[in-house]
């Protein structure tokens, strides 16, 4: 019983990080992570309890 690998989690892991560290255009690491984070406040997983 062989499955066909169709979807591969490393990959597309890799093209979001690179696609968020282009968007940031951060100078840094503290940019990027500022960057990152303001979008993180925005997601609708991040509420209150």
């Amino acid at each position: 019983m062989d499955k066909e690998k169709k979807f591969d989690c490393i990959k597309f892991k890799n093209d979001l990080q690179s696609k968020l560290l282009k968007d940031s255009k951060a100078k840094n690491m503290r940019e990027y992570v500022d960057y990152v984070n303001k979008i993180a406040l925005k997601s609708p997983l991040n509420r209150k309890l």
